[in-house]
């Protein structure tokens, strides 16, 4: 098996924050909770910074 580079490791953690933070985001605006939208608005923010950098590094 091929090893991966760090920016591509970096892109598969971004990959797997934005998913995560998009359904824990639609999760929390369906049950109305303005706290929980927020932090999952952190994560979707950290996600794509990463993913960003992830990208420029390639």
């Amino acid at each position: 098996m091929a090893e991966l580079s760090p920016s591509q490791r970096t892109a598969s953690t971004a990959r797997f924050l934005l998913g995560t933070g998009s359904l824990v985001a639609l999760e929390a605006m369906w049950q109305g909770s303005v706290a929980r939208t927020l932090i999952a608005s952190a994560v979707l923010a950290m996600g794509g910074t990463l993913l960003f950098f992830a990208k420029r590094a390639d």
